[in-house]
């Protein structure tokens, strides 16, 4: 996922100049971003994504740390019950990019929105394939991140950041 660094770059300095502090999501358009095809960069996926600048140094820090990822997981649905809805038992967490330790500074990351819903977005930090810490990433303060079918079909980006260091 490595590969996609540069052109993820390049829309989060997108994104913080476009959003203003109202902290919301940014439209991407149809055809998501993409890295400049003359760079050798693949394409972002086009698929929405949430993206956060990541304190790698703290989560690299903790003894036999190996890795910090973003994860997303979908702990709700839109509407809340007794609405139609499907949310698998236990929720299920999905990774995004990641930083092998040891690491030095932050960086941003980002993980793909697979659907609509509810979402607790983390960074985990791993010994292997071993759990170490998570801490959770919201918007605007809130833990609990909607996620709407709107956005997904216009691939949005959805900017998190840290809340107040423990898991979600």
């Amino acid at each position: 996922m490595r590969k996609y660094r540069q052109g993820l770059t390049l829309a989060l300095g997108w994104l913080l100049v476009g959003c203003g502090d109202d902290g919301g999501s940014v439209e991407m358009g149809s055809t998501g971003i993409e890295a400049s095809s003359s760079s050798g960069e693949e394409p972002l996926p086009e698929a929405p994504l949430a993206i956060g600048e990541i304190d790698i140094a703290t989560g690299c820090a903790l003894e036999g740390a190996t890795r910090v990822e973003l994860h997303a997981t979908r702990v709700g649905c839109v509407n809340p019950p007794p609405a139609p809805c499907t949310v698998t038992e236990p929720p299920r967490s999905d990774a995004g990019e990641g930083v092998d330790c040891p690491a030095a500074a932050s960086e941003t990351l980002y993980v793909e929105i697979p659907m609509a819903g509810r979402y607790h977005f983390e960074a985990v930090t791993l010994a292997g394939e071993e759990e170490l810490s998570r801490e959770c990433y919201g918007r605007d303060g809130e833990a609990e991140v909607l996620v709407t079918a709107d956005e997904i079909e216009q691939n949005v980006m959805v900017a998190v950041e840290s809340l107040d260091g423990s898991a979600c």
